[in-house]
């Protein structure tokens, strides 16, 4: 999955990336290989700003022209986009569970009609 950052007057270390990207890996195996014809992978934004003295993040991923989007608060920039990413997770697996539990029932042929 391709991940974008974002930073509104705050800075993210080498460390919490890394640590956001693990977190990704299985909303990254939920979404990935499922695109429309097979066409490349999910890209995810990730967005990191300020309110007073909390940080808010929010993750959009685009996934079958539908937003899913995680957003998250608190004292600390991981916890914030930990939260995020959690709810982003969330919408991902309720929306191939939709489309998993779909009936896919043939129509009755010309053949099967007659008998």
């Amino acid at each position: 999955m391709h991940i974008t950052y974002t930073g509104r007057h705050v800075d993210l270390a080498p460390g919490q990336v890394a640590k956001i990207e693990e977190q990704f890996a299985k909303v990254s195996k939920l979404l990935d290989g499922k695109a429309k014809n097979g066409e490349g992978e999910a890209g995810a934004h990730v967005r990191i700003s300020h309110e007073g003295r909390l940080i808010l993040a929010e993750v959009n991923v685009n996934f079958h022209n539908h937003p899913l989007v995680g957003h998250g608060s608190h004292e600390e920039a991981a916890v914030a986009i930990h939260d995020a990413i959690h709810k982003l997770e969330a919408q991902a697996i309720k929306v191939t569970k939709k489309w998993a539990d779909a009936k896919h029932v043939p129509k009755p042929s010309e053949a099967n009609a007659a008998d």
